[in-house]
C-alpha cells in the first residue's frame, strides 16, 4: 500500500457526461395517471440535458467548433442544440458579432447556473462507473492535523488494509470535494457544510500546554488566585484560530489579553514552538498524546474549555458506494473514539 501526500489531484476526464445523455428514459404509460386531482402540480420544465452540455461546452469554449471537437460530435449537431436550448427558453444565449460569438447577459446568467451542476453530474457518474480502478482514498486536512493525528495512526490502516491507497492533500484552504476529486474532508468549524454529510470527529476540551521549563512560569500566570503574577512572563502561542484562547481565558475567569502573541497558520507551528519552550499553546490532548507522553510538554493548568469549534469529517454520500471508502470511513470514525490512543 502506497501513501502520498500532495497537493489536490486532478485525474484526466473521461468522456463519461456526454454518455449519459445519448439513452434518455422514456416514461412507461403506467407511470402517469389519466386523471388530474386537484392537488396535482404542473411537471418541472427540465430541457433536454444534452442541449445544456451542448450549450455550456460552447459557452467555455466559444467557439462551436472546439465544442464539436470536445464533445465528438459534428459542428451541425453542436448548433442545432443550442439552437433547440434557446427555442425551449425563449431566449438568445449567444450574440453574433464581427469579433465571432459572445455570450448575451441570459447567456452568462445560465451558464453560471449549469456548470457546477453539470460537473456534480460528471463527477457523480464517474464514481458509480469506477468500481474497476484502483482502491483510492484521497482525503483533505490541515497539515497540523495531518502530522499531529492522522500520519501516526495511518500505519495501522495500513497493516490491515494494504490494498487501499490512502493520498493525503494537505491544505489549510477548503477544497471543492467534488472538483478535486477528494473523497473525504476532516475540516474545523461549526459543521455546516451545506450538501454533504457532516460526521463530528474530534472535539474533546482545550488544555493549555507548555514545556517543563516553563511549567512554574505558566501555572503562577493562569492561576487567577495569584495576584503576584508576572502577567508579561509567558507568551501566549496561536494557531490560525485565535478564538479559542479568547474562549478559553473567558471560560477561566483569567485576566490576559487573547490578542497578544504569535500566530501560526502553517503545519503545527504553536504546538512546535511551545515543544521549544517558547510560550504555551492550547491543545486538545488527542492531538497531542504523543508529545505529553514523551514528557516534550506538560499541562500547564487543570482548567479545560469546551469550544463550539471542533473537527469534522465531510464527504459526499456518493464515495461510499465504493467498499474501500466505507472501511476507511469506519476507521477513521473509530480512532476518533475517546480512550483510543495514538500508537506510540
Amino acid at each position: 500500500m502506497n501513501l502520498a501526500v500532495s497537493f489536490p489531484i486532478h485525474r484526466g476526464e473521461e468522456p463519461v457526461l456526454l454518455a449519459l445523455f445519448h439513452h434518455p428514459i422514456q416514461p412507461r404509460s403506467s407511470d402517469y395517471s389519466c386523471e388530474k386531482t386537484s392537488f396535482s402540480k404542473p411537471a418541472m420544465k427540465m430541457p433536454p440535458l444534452h442541449a445544456v452540455l451542448c450549450f455550456a461546452v460552447v459557452g467555455r469554449h466559444m467557439s462551436i467548433k472546439l465544442a464539436a471537437e470536445e464533445l465528438n460530435v459534428t459542428a451541425g449537431a453542436v448548433s442545432q442544440q443550442v439552437a433547440k436550448l434557446e427555442e425551449i427558453l425563449g431566449l438568445s444565449l449567444f450574440a453574433r458579432t464581427s469579433r465571432g460569438m459572445e455570450l448575451t447577459e441570459a447567456g452568462k446568467t445560465y451558464l453560471r447556473a449549469v456548470s457546477p451542476a453539470l460537473r456534480h453530474i460528471e463527477q457523480a457518474t464517474q464514481r458509480i462507473t469506477q468500481q474497476q480502478q484502483a482502491q483510492i482514498v484521497t482525503v483533505s486536512c490541515t497539515p497540523g492535523f495531518a502530522m499531529q493525528w492522522l500520519l501516526p495512526r495511518l500505519p495501522q490502516f495500513q497493516a490491515v488494509h494494504p490494498d487501499i491507497d490512502v493520498r493525503i492533500n494537505t491544505t489549510n484552504k477548503l477544497v471543492d470535494l467534488l472538483v478535486d476529486e477528494v473523497d473525504f474532508a476532516v475540516r474545523h468549524g461549526l459543521g455546516a457544510y451545506a450538501g454533504f454529510q457532516v460526521e463530528r470527529l474530534i472535539d474533546d476540551r482545550l488544555y493549555p500546554v507548555c514545556s517543563p521549563a516553563l511549567l512554574p512560569a505558566c501555572s503562577a500566570v493562569l492561576s487567577p488566585t495569584d495576584p503576584a503574577a508576572d502577567m508579561g512572563a509567558i507568551t501566549l502561542l496561536h494557531d490560525e484560530h485565535r478564538d479559542d484562547w479568547r474562549i478559553w481565558l473567558r471560560a477561566t475567569g483569567i485576566d490576559l489579553d487573547p490578542a497578544t502573541g504569535p500566530v501560526f497558520v502553517a503545519s503545527n507551528g504553536a504546538i512546535d514552538a511551545a515543544v521549544a519552550g517558547l510560550g504555551v499553546a492550547l491543545a486538545r490532548k488527542s492531538l497531542v498524546q504523543d508529545e505529553l507522553a514523551s514528557g516534550k510538554l506538560v499541562i500547564a493548568f487543570p482548567a479545560a474549555a469546551q469550544v463550539p469549534i471542533a473537527y469534522h469529517l465531510v464527504y459526499d454520500s456518493t464515495v461510499l458506494l465504493h467498499q474501500h471508502c466505507q472501511r476507511f470511513r469506519q476507521w477513521l470514525l473509530a480512532q476518533a473514539e475517546p480512550g483510543v490512543l495514538s500508537p506510540s
